[in-house]
């Protein structure tokens, strides 16, 4: 095996590649991560690690065939795993107001929702009678 080769056991080797189902030593790809080379591994197993990686256009990727790696972008079999949307265009993004009345409609599910909430309610009510009473007595 050729120095910095990474060889995974899980994967499987060329052979067992082959074995499973695989009809042509171009359908074993190598591919580059932080760690250095990996691989073989199969077009499946390459697209799950393109799906997982943060920025998959710029993984370095490899086969029989190719001169020199290649990054996955540019190679057809990947182009679906590594497109992503252009940026929003400035200036155009919605904007969401929010009323002058939501503002205040949690604290008013705060006073009637809640067990607290209401016995402040029982209780102010309370002290307004009170203070309405004795007015009423005082005048």
């Amino acid at each position: 095996m050729p120095d910095g080769l990474r060889y995974d056991c899980k994967r499987g080797s060329p052979q067992s590649l082959k074995r499973q189902g695989e009809s042509a030593l171009s359908d074993i790809w190598y591919y580059t991560d932080y760690k250095g080379q990996v691989g073989p591994v199969s077009v499946q197993q390459l697209k799950d690690v393109l799906a997982r990686v943060s920025e998959p256009a710029s993984v370095l990727v490899w086969r029989d065939g190719f001169a020199e790696w290649k990054r996955a972008s540019d190679v057809p079999e990947f182009r679906a795993q590594t497109l992503s949307p252009p940026p929003l265009p400035s200036g155009q993004t919605p904007t969401w107001t929010v009323k002058w009345w939501w503002y205040i409609v949690p604290f008013i599910s705060i006073g009637i929702g809640s067990q607290v909430g209401r016995k402040v309610m029982i209780w102010n009510s309370a002290q307004r009678r009170r203070a309405k009473q004795q007015r009423r007595e005082g005048n």
